[in-house]
């Protein structure tokens, strides 16, 4: 007997958005698989998946098929099964009382993504703004540190570098991201297949740091001295791009002196990372074309957003912008895949206010032209003024209060 197969896509809170091919026969699934004409997932998925798909998610008596209400104290563990009449009944009965009541903006409404794919993930989002419902920014607990960080340096984290374009980079960075545990299609693929060096900055010696041209390996919590070391000798050998400096950065005269102290041998000290790694690291990056990959974990830490900006800085000082080959990226947000996530989540319906705290709204309100030019992305919108402060966002700014960060770099607690 011949199985139907049908194509579809992975809906896991992920960026790489993997085809899968569903075999089913007659009308039961048999087995989940990658789709093999996939450009990313090219047959496979992720362990993670391939376990979930063809085992307990197929298994019905696994699955929570009903309601249930507590019956009993929090923490008993006791629950009854009721309709879902009964419970949308009663759900509906609390949310009009406090909607009379205090008012619908002391609902506040929390939700992520994870399995439940984009649509999924924003079209609930109707109702709670229909009925005036504030919304718990779903990066809060995840990544907001580095959105807002990258928002401050370039006006956007929202917009990266195409994986295509490893094909003119001479070098790649990947600092604090785990490509073998979390992303397997770029440790199997990506890296391996791109043209240029590859160097991993990360504290633990995983599978893609090992396949690496050059690991570093700072101490956990020292990632921003790291940065400035590199950008210390990306200065000392002349490798900076003093017409994107002066055409385009504002603070890098603020910068500039706060790196002199920060050497390869004062690098080493602080972050464990011997001298001549650093110095390599640099040159390899700093000469360029080179792509940087600024992952999700070391900015769950005390200033964790200035990690982050000491990191993105590299690319602007070095010239690793606007140009193929260059670029970073945090993750790509939803218009890179087409979709208008505020019409989804129903921001435009009469009554409906707009999300006061939605960082996608606020990154897309404060894009300039250099912004996206810094992401590497094609198009340039002309500068708009900013919503956190006066003036215009038309150059990246590369400055911060880094001062403690460079001289006292903040351990992880």
């Amino acid at each position: 007997m011949t199985d139907e197969i049908i194509l579809t896509t992975c809906p896991r809170d992920c960026y790489d958005a993997c085809g899968i091919e569903v075999s089913l026969r007659d009308g039961a699934i048999r087995r989940v698989r990658g789709d093999r004409n996939h450009p990313v997932s090219r047959g496979r998925l992720c362990r993670k998946c391939a376990t979930a798909y063809n085992g307990v998610l197929l298994d019905p008596g696994a699955r929570l098929q009903a309601p249930l209400r507590r019956d009993g104290p929090k923490g008993s563990g006791r629950f009854r099964l009721v309709s879902w009449d009964d419970a949308l009944a009663e759900i509906a009965q609390r949310l009009a009382e406090v909607v009379e009541g205090p008012g619908a903006h002391t609902i506040l409404g929390a939700h992520y993504t994870g399995t439940f794919a984009l649509l999924g993930y924003h079209f609930p989002n109707r109702f709670l703004r229909r009925l005036g419902a504030r919304e718990v920014d779903p990066d809060t607990i995840c990544n907001k540190a580095g959105h807002v960080a990258l928002e401050y340096l370039y006006g956007t984290s929202l917009d990266g570098f195409d994986p295509r374009s490893a094909a003119d980079a001479a070098c790649i960075m990947v600092w604090g991201a785990n490509p073998s545990a979390s992303a397997p299609h770029q440790h199997e693929h990506w890296l391996p297949e791109a043209p240029g060096r590859v160097i991993v900055v990360d504290s633990i010696r995983t599978a893609t740091a090992q396949q690496a041209d050059l690991h570093l390996q700072p101490f956990p919590g020292s990632d921003a001295a790291l940065a400035f070391a590199i950008a210390h000798v990306i200065r000392r050998d002349g490798l900076l791009d003093h017409d994107l400096l002066r055409t385009h950065a504002t603070g890098w005269e603020e910068l500039e002196p706060l790196l002199e102290p920060c050497t390869p041998g004062w690098g080493e000290r602080i972050t464990g990372v011997p001298a001549s790694a650093i110095e390599q690291a640099a040159r390899w990056y700093g000469t360029g074309p080179s792509l940087l990959w600024i992952g999700q974990g070391f900015q769950r830490q005390p200033r964790g957003g200035n990690a982050v900006r000491a990191v993105a800085q590299l690319a602007a000082v070095s010239g690793n912008v606007g140009k193929p080959g260059t670029g970073f990226l945090y993750l790509n947000g939803a218009g890179n895949r087409m979709l208008d996530e505020d019409y989804v989540a129903g921001a435009h319906l009469p009554g409906s206010p707009p999300d006061p705290i939605s960082h996608m709204d606020l990154a897309l309100r404060t894009r300039s032209a250099h912004a996206r030019c810094c992401a590497g992305t094609s198009t340039s919108p002309p500068p708009i003024p900013s919503k956190r402060g006066s003036g215009k966002r038309s150059r990246a700014q590369i400055c911060s209060p880094w001062r403690s960060t460079c001289s006292r770099p903040t351990p992880l607690t």
